[in-house]
């Protein structure tokens, strides 16, 4: 009997430490358990803590010792598992602080020049002389009222910032700094030019289909 059970607590701990290792390395050979047991750890423990409270019952000391040490490794691992668990997750709140933090310094860096003093503006000049030679033949006042808009030199502008932001969050790395006003006059002519080439192709589209 007592033999029985130590093979069976001997066969679960082996369950156990196979998954350990393939944790530990996911190209392990073995095969048996190719599914993780998200709980066997405890499933172990339990077996083990039964068969220490048997052999405790049954004043059977060598099987006393086997389930406690087996009790002892497997707490052991349930309390490496979920150090490693939290630490995995401070890192990553930290990580994602750090990421918050630092869009966050770009998003004000970028405000205070686009709108605060502001560094920045859109000339539009050409669209507008463009839409205006072709209002009168526009056969929808809706799709030329949205091109206006679609026109307006803030509308323009806003576009320009958000793409701003989205170009120094990619490009701009320097842990804790914000970007300089040169750094953001690099992006926004870079955008800039972006911009006006989607709305050349826009206002010409727009004319060509609405106001032939």
């Amino acid at each position: 009997m007592k033999a029985t059970l130590k093979a069976h607590l001997q066969s679960w701990m082996g369950r156990l430490e196979v998954q350990q290792n393939r944790g530990r390395d996911r190209h392990s050979d073995f095969a048996p358990y190719s599914d993780d047991d998200f709980f066997l750890e405890y499933k172990v423990l339990g077996i083990a803590t039964f068969l220490k409270q048997v052999a405790y019952q049954e004043d059977d000391l060598d099987l006393l010792a086997f389930a406690s040490k087996a009790e002892m490794q497997v707490e052991s691992m349930i309390s490496a598992n979920e150090a490693a668990e939290e630490e995995a997750d401070r890192e990553h709140e930290e990580q994602q602080q750090q990421s918050y933090e630092h869009d966050e310094r770009i998003r004000k860096s970028c405000a205070y020049h686009f709108y605060t003093i502001p560094a920045f503006s859109v000339d539009t000049s050409k669209y507008d002389v463009m839409v205006q030679d072709a209002a009168a033949r526009f056969t929808d006042p809706y799709k030329l009222s949205s091109l206006r808009r679609y026109l307006e030199s803030d509308q323009m502008l806003s576009r320009v910032y958000e793409k701003v932001k989205s170009r120094l969050r990619r490009t701009f790395d320097r842990a804790g700094d914000s970007p300089t006003l040169e750094e953001i006059e690099q992006a926004f002519d870079a955008e800039l030019s972006n911009i006006y080439r989607l709305a050349d192709a826009h206002v010409e589209r727009t004319i060509a289909q609405y106001a032939p």
